[in-house]
C-alpha cells in the first residue's frame, strides 16, 4: 500500500512539473519600473525590470489548490548625486501590510481597468503580455521609497515621502513621476553594487533576527531590496 501511494504521489509530481513547465499552471511577466526625479532643474531617472511568476494550482487540485506569485528582481535605484541614492523597494508604501502593494499586487491593480473581463490570474497575465501597457503610477501606489543616511550602515535607513522629497533631500529635489511598463527586457541585477552588505545581512536591517516593529530599520530586510533564486 505504501509503495502504491508513493508511486501515485510521484506520478502527480511529474504531472504538476510537466504542466507547470508548459505554462498551463503558471505564467511569467516582466515589467519595468522607472522613477523620474527633478534634481536641481534637471531630470534624473532610475529604472529596473522585475519579474512576476504567477501560478494557479486549482486546475489540478480544485478548491484545495491556490494561486500565488514568485518575485524576481530588485529595488529601483536613482542616483541623486550629492543628494545620495533613492531606492524604490519591492513592497508597498506602508509598513505592516504584508504583500499588499507589492510587485504582483501593483501590476494587477494599476492595470485593473484592462482586466475587467478576466477573473483568474493566468489569463490576466497573458492579456497584459499581449497588450504591453504603460502607465504613470498613482501617488498612493508608488512602492516604498527609502534612502540611507550612511550607505554602509543598514540601520541608517530612512523612509521618504514621495509627495515631499524636499523634506529629505532639499528644496531642489522633487519626484516627477513613477511609471510602469510591461516588457521582456532582462531582470535587473545591480543593487548589491550600491549596498554590498545585502549579501550577508541576516534578519532585519537593524540587526535583529525578529520583526518587532520597534524601529523603521526593523521593518525592513534584504527581501525588500532583492528577490529571486537563492534570495527568498
Amino acid at each position: 500500500m505504501a509503495l502504491l501511494l508513493a508511486k501515485r504521489l510521484a506520478a502527480l509530481c511529474v504531472l504538476v512539473s510537466a504542466l507547470t513547465g508548459c505554462g498551463s499552471l503558471s505564467e511569467t511577466i516582466r515589467y519595468r519600473l522607472t522613477v523620474n526625479v527633478d534634481v536641481d532643474g534637471r531630470l534624473v531617472s532610475g529604472s529596473g525590470v522585475i519579474q512576476v511568476k504567477q501560478s494557479d494550482m486549482r486546475p489540478i487540485f480544485g478548491s484545495m489548490g491556490g494561486a500565488g506569485s514568485e518575485i524576481s528582481g530588485e529595488a529601483v535605484m536613482v542616483d541623486l548625486g550629492s543628494h545620495r541614492t533613492l531606492f524604490a523597494l519591492l513592497r508597498g508604501p506602508k509598513t505592516g501590510f504584508g504583500d499588499l502593494g507589492g510587485p504582483a499586487w501593483m501590476l494587477f491593480h494599476v492595470f485593473a481597468d484592462l482586466l475587467k473581463g478576466e477573473i483568474d490570474p493566468l489569463p490576466k497575465v497573458r492579456l497584459l503580455i499581449k497588450r504591453r501597457p504603460h502607465r504613470v503610477l498613482p501617488l498612493d501606489v508608488i512602492p516604498m521609497l527609502v534612502h540611507f543616511s550612511d550607505p554602509n550602515d543598514p540601520k541608517s535607513v530612512v523612509q521618504v515621502d514621495p509627495a515631499n522629497l524636499r523634506a529629505t533631500f532639499g528644496a531642489d529635489v522633487a519626484l516627477r513621476e513613477v511609471t510602469i511598463e510591461v516588457t521582456d527586457d532582462p531582470i535587473t541585477r545591480a543593487v548589491e553594487t550600491k549596498l554590498p552588505w545585502l549579501k550577508t545581512i541576516q534578519g532585519q536591517l537593524d540587526g535583529s533576527r525578529l520583526h518587532t516593529g520597534e524601529s523603521f530599520a526593523n521593518e525592513l530586510n534584504a527581501y525588500d531590496f532583492y528577490r529571486g533564486p537563492n534570495r527568498n
